[in-house]
């Protein structure tokens, strides 16, 4: 066996015990376009962490000539996008549906960059269109809610109305979690102007059910006439509600996407903080904006992930959406992330934690990394169908947006169940008392579009600086 193979071997086994920072230094220096797509994809993330992004670009490439694979495929697409070469991500994209043309996903990856990246309209709605072709053909469940999604969304823009509803009516049939308040409204409009007003008013009471904190909908049900606002259930209650000397101010942005870096996107939407400001970026968008994302599809959950899985909650309300950890391919990808010994670990922490009634022991011994996990269709396309991790160095990129905007900055993890993680933050940060505030979870974690809220203190508070 050549030294370079002995060696990769040697590096692999590290990366199982969760030396990561040795495996793939190592990965990185001898790794081969020949080796597993995995040593491949790991020695590549290194070097383009390394700023060796050439290295990274011709390993690739290198790879999916001889041992051509989903994961390395879509890695080197995510060079392409970070250099604005988004014809040739578009070549490889297609090239990967060819390798595997059972597999639904490269066809609304081609779909995505040309409407995404390349912003070119009607070559993205025939390529959506084929993909919801195979995804129906295919009959695969995921696939087909992404594929439903792109498909609607071009059908709106395009002003194809009755072919929208259409497309809508089959969408709802599959309770998916990336089903939101616009498309109930949108469906709810188009049955009432078909007469179906019967039907209209069971999906908005539904629609109002799965999102009960939508203000959309709940104005729908009255200016329809299906009775007054004040006779719903009231709205949830969710985490606490910010002291009155605080600001909370949510500020809509652009879609940010892997071309973006984070500490720029940053300084383009945060123009005039005060110096008592604490501006904060969504850790999952912080997380794809540095590539930290792994497509359905390209990475191919173990027998371990799918089987640890499963021990994780797995209730799956419509419209809503299980634990991420209850995904084999978000297991995978922790896998892969911290390591297998640490993972048992974490596994079995769980399961102590559930006999003695004592919740999150899974994610304190896992770490980070585990918390930060987002699952497939919580995030916003183009990466709906993408595990998502929360950025390398949360602290370090939160000291780096301090120093650019002149004000203090975190990163902080939010969610609708009234819980904020700040993750990262510059050095003036109590993150105990930002956890508190951003409680409310003010970014939303649907296509409000506002990942970034600026925290300020009112000027006439006289409490304690942060």
């Amino acid at each position: 066996m050549p030294l370079g193979s002995a060696v990769v071997y040697l590096m692999w086994f590290l990366d199982v015990l969760g030396l990561k920072s040795i495996a793939s230094r190592g990965f990185a220096r001898y790794a081969k376009p020949g080796h597993h797509p995995y040593v491949v994809y790991m020695a590549a993330k290194e070097l383009i962490r390394s700023g060796n992004t050439d290295g990274a670009r011709k390993l690739l490439a290198g790879a999916l000539e001889k041992r051509p694979s989903l994961r390395c495929g879509r890695l080197l697409i995510h060079v392409f996008i970070k250099d604005k070469q988004y014809q040739r991500a578009l070549d490889v994209a297609r090239r990967l549906s060819r390798i595997e043309p059972q597999n639904p996903w490269p066809y609304l990856l081609i779909g995505d960059i040309q409407y995404f990246f390349m912003e070119d309209r009607e070559a993205a709605f025939e390529s959506f269109k084929k993909a919801l072709r195979v995804c129906k053909e295919l009959n695969r469940k995921n696939p087909l809610k992404v594929a439903y999604k792109r498909v609607s969304r071009l059908l709106e823009e395009k002003g194809m109305e009755d072919e929208l509803i259409d497309c809508l009516a089959e969408f709802i049939k599959l309770e998916s979690s990336n089903f939101h308040d616009h498309e109930f409204h949108i469906l709810v409009r188009g049955l009432i102007d078909r007469g179906r007003r019967d039907e209209a008013r069971d999906i908005l009471s539904l629609g109002i059910r799965a999102y009960p904190r939508s203000l959309l909908l709940r104005q729908a049900w009255e200016s329809l006439g299906f009775g007054k606002q004040e006779d719903l259930p009231p709205i949830p209650v969710r985490g606490k509600r910010p002291p009155a000397d605080v600001l909370l101010i949510p500020i809509k942005t652009r879609l940010f996407t892997e071309k973006d870096d984070p500490v720029q996107a940053m300084k383009e939407f945060v123009t005039q903080p005060l110096p008592g400001d604490i501006a904060t970026l969504s850790s999952c968008v912080a997380g794809l904006m540095e590539g930290r994302i792994f497509m359905e599809g390209a990475v191919e959950p173990g027998l371990l992930a799918k089987t640890l899985s499963r021990f994780v909650d797995q209730k799956d309300i419509p419209f809503g959406g299980a634990a991420p950890m209850a995904n084999p391919l978000s297991m995978q990808v922790l896998l892969e992330e911290i390591g297998t010994v640490k993972t048992l670990f974490a596994a079995a922490a769980g399961a102590v934690g559930k006999l003695l009634g004592k919740k999150g022991w899974f994610y304190l011994v896992g770490g980070r990394d585990a918390g930060q996990i987002d699952d497939v269709l919580g995030s916003l396309p183009p990466y709906d169908y993408c595990v998502i991790m929360g950025p390398e160095d949360p602290s370090g990129l939160s000291n780096k947006i301090a120093r650019e905007l002149g004000c203090e900055a975190a990163v902080v993890d939010a969610n609708d169940l009234g819980v904020a993680w700040a993750v990262g933050y510059s050095s003036g940060v109590n993150p105990a008392w930002l956890e508190e505030v951003m409680s409310t979870n003010p970014a939303g974690n649907q296509e409000q579009q506002t990942p970034v809220v600026l925290v300020r203190r009112k000027p006439s508070s006289s409490a304690d600086t942060v």
